[in-house]
């Protein structure tokens, strides 16, 4: 184990967190040069050529990635719009699953159970697990096994 706690603790804090502005550790009117500290301090703890916790690999991905988009003006912009829309809780509004949708739907109102019924219960797991932050393997579990 060439690793810390510390550094499983930064990994595992990335990866949970979807929001852009929470990866980064930022105020949503953080500056340029705030996002840059922060992609910077945050990048040598999570580098896979720094860090071999198991991860590490996929928590840089995802501060480069909030790192682009916040310091694109036009991203951001629509990142921000995004945030406050009510499909701002998804983790990918152009990678939305089948149940992510359901559950949109539902929730809004423009489509009931009966509508789907067909895969009310294997829906209902999926947008339970989905809500409670369940695997995207279960998902795709779910979805095969219709």
């Amino acid at each position: 184990m060439n690793y810390s706690e510390d550094d499983v603790a930064h990994i595992e804090r990335i990866l949970e967190t979807k929001n852009f502005y929470e990866i980064l550790q930022v105020s949503t009117n953080a500056t340029d040069e705030e996002i840059k500290a922060s992609h910077k301090n945050l990048a040598l703890q999570v580098h896979p050529d720094k860090n071999n916790a198991p991860g590490a690999k996929d928590a840089f991905i995802a501060v480069r990635k909030a790192t682009a988009v916040l310091l694109d003006k036009e991203r951001r912009k629509e990142y921000n719009e995004y945030l406050k829309s009510p499909y701002g809780f998804c983790e990918d509004k152009f990678d939305l699953s089948e149940e992510a949708v359901d559950a949109i739907l539902i929730t809004a109102g423009i489509v009931s159970a009966i509508g789907i019924a067909a895969g009310v219960i294997a829906t209902g797991v999926a947008v339970y697990k989905w809500l409670t932050g369940g695997s995207k393997k279960e998902d795709e579990e779910l979805r095969y096994a219709r």
